[in-house]
């Protein structure tokens, strides 16, 4: 696994009181796992101390790359930032409020170099779960997760996770994401059919610090005009001929 170029891209907005620790812990945790490794922090038009702290850690870590949009653009603006600027053989995306183990990653790198074109860090296969979260979040995730996955025809237990990784060669279709959390249910329909989307257990946690971005009445709004719009056309076209592993 050594001999692999990974690159971690995290969008980050506004999260002064936890981006250091995650910077840190996944330097810590990643130490000598890959051959070449670039972490790539998206700072979405943070509006508190979040650019400066990064800037100062970019003096410290010689594989930090911070990237600035001007404004907040949404999630899958900073996504397809980080895409566009990562170098790795293997692209994974996470969270950067601390809620996602960097300790997976070279478990779901290993998944890709065995042949999963995706890796979803998943919370609802054998051993994931939810840690610390309040019991109604955890009660939204898991119906919106089971009625969403039913209604598309996800190939995936948690459709809604952003802790992934991805071979190369798929991201060239990621363009042109929707802003919201959202992105994450589109993205698994733009890789379309004949991918192999793989699933490791996850055990996420709550945040240390920091206030959450998500809001959950827009989101499922979002998610339901998304449903009834395409759902359809997906099953219709064939679009998840995905083996799941």
């Amino acid at each position: 696994m050594r001999d692999i170029c990974v690159s971690i891209v995290a969008p980050a907005f506004s999260e002064e009181e936890v981006i250091e620790s995650f910077v840190r812990g996944v330097q810590n945790a990643m130490e000598g796992a890959f051959k070449d490794l670039e972490v790539v922090i998206v700072d979405d038009g943070s509006t508190d101390g979040t650019h400066a702290i990064l800037e100062r850690l970019r003096q410290e870590y010689g594989n930090l790359v911070v990237l600035k949009h001007p404004m907040n653009r949404g999630l899958g603006a900073g996504l397809e930032t980080g895409f566009r600027a990562a170098k790795g053989d293997v692209i994974v995306t996470m969270d950067a409020d601390g809620t996602h183990d960097p300790g997976l990653i070279p478990k779901m790198v290993a998944a890709i170099q065995n042949g999963a074109d995706v890796v979803v860090a998943s919370r609802y296969v054998p051993g994931g779960g939810m840690d610390g979260v309040p019991r109604w979040r955890q009660a939204a995730s898991i119906v919106g997760n089971l009625v969403l996955g039913r209604l598309m025809g996800w190939p995936v237990c948690d459709g809604t996770s952003g802790f992934r990784a991805y071979r190369r060669e798929v991201i060239g279709r990621l363009e042109g994401l929707p802003a919201g959390f959202e992105v994450q249910g589109e993205i698994l329909r733009r890789l379309g059919k004949g991918i192999w989307v793989a699933e490791v257990p996850l055990r996420l946690t709550a945040r240390q610090g920091g206030r959450s971005k998500m809001r959950y009445a827009g989101l499922l709004y979002r998610y339901l005009r998304m449903t009834v719009k395409t759902a359809l056309v997906w099953r219709a076209e064939g679009i998840y001929a995905a083996r799941r592993h």
